[in-house]
């Protein structure tokens, strides 16, 4: 076993095709993370949330309280996310009191502290409490302070990355109905023409706040993030705007005129967040923040849409990926429209 960023590594790949096979190699990184646990009394759980990742959970007996996550990366994920920089995220949250404590890695995944708590639901969404919560965490994640190396938001070569990886010709209905490599470089450059100067602060930022993201412990009235693969310096306003825009959640039809937040709750919670930052709620900084914030949605569309594509050509996880990101990119023309930004030609 060595270390990767103070973390035990255990030498170890855990295969995926079947829930055996993450057993068996969960018993090995136990081994190392919990050595008195006895293998015939400990009891599993295969998580279905996500849609890169497979996840299981492991307990001794009766004592649910010392679950321990085991994650094992999807195939091809090495390709679009830094697993270095993934522990290095983990930990920081972990140094202000908003993630997991971090166990071991190993060859392609990690073992993590188990979050009590319920995953943020769409219905949760409706309440203030838990919403204004979920405002002010994100500010204190961005309150993180930044290594003197992140002097730039990681959107634009992120987005670019993922373009360049991306191959929409590897299915006949991404070659009908979404945009080729270059309408995608053409539709970032204009994103980036539009934005790159924006008054958004670049904050450490997560990135990645969908719902299942987002852990909502009621008894305590807390509220964690988790899962930093894609934590980095970034626009402040991207980090609010892809929350709002994973409001749909990830699977079957993606219902925006239902979920999407609405003008009058997105104004509250970029409120909350403005408070808990410690910025002055003054009027026109607050209607810029909103904007900007709207005009941040088309980022999170496209980047995610392109991610789909690379998911879909790479994943093995059983998931329609090709519908998931011809969606995303419907709903970005749409987004774009109603904003009343032009489409380049």
């Amino acid at each position: 076993m060595w270390a990767m960023n103070n973390v035990p590594h255990v030498d170890l790949e855990i295969g995926l095709e079947s829930d055996e096979q993450l057993r068996t190699g969960g018993l090995v990184v136990l081994a190392s993370v919990r050595p008195n646990w006895t293998p015939d009394k400990i009891k599993w759980k295969t998580f279905t949330d996500g849609i890169t990742n497979k996840l299981i959970g492991a307990w001794l007996g009766d004592e649910k309280s010392d679950t321990v996550l085991i994650r094992v990366y999807g195939e091809g994920t090495e390709k679009i996310i830094d697993r270095k920089a993934e522990v290095d995220n983990m930990q920081r949250l972990q140094r202000i009191g908003c993630g997991s404590r971090l166990y071991a890695s190993f060859n392609n995944g990690l073992c993590y502290e188990f979050i009590p708590g319920e995953i943020l639901s769409q219905d949760m969404l409706k309440d203030p409490l838990i919403f204004k919560d979920v405002a002010r965490m994100m500010a204190k994640i961005h309150s993180v302070p930044l290594n003197d190396t992140e002097v730039k938001p990681g959107l634009w070569d992120r987005l670019a990355k993922f373009i360049k990886l991306s191959n929409p010709s590897c299915n006949p209905r991404l070659v009908e109905e979404f945009p080729s490599k270059e309408q995608l470089e053409t539709e970032m450059k204009h994103l980036k023409e539009i934005l790159v100067t924006c008054s958004s602060p670049v904050v450490f930022c997560h990135n990645d706040a969908l719902l299942g993201n987002i852990v909502v412990d009621k008894n305590e009235n807390k509220v964690s993030f988790i899962d930093m693969e894609y934590g980095c310096a970034n626009y402040a306003a991207y980090d609010i705007a892809n929350h709002f825009a994973e409001f749909v959640g990830c699977d079957g039809q993606l219902d925006y005129l239902r979920w999407f937040p609405d003008r009058q709750y997105r104004r509250e919670w970029i409120k909350e967040y403005m408070t808990a930052s410690g910025s002055e709620v003054e009027e026109e900084l607050f209607e810029n923040n909103l904007d900007l914030v709207d005009k941040f949605v088309l980022a999170s569309h496209l980047l995610w849409g392109v991610w789909a594509v690379i998911q879909a050509e790479n994943s093995t996880i059983d998931f329609d990926f090709v519908d998931y990101a011809i969606q995303k990119l419907n709903e970005y023309w749409r987004w774009k429209s109603l904003l009343g930004i032009q489409t380049e030609n």
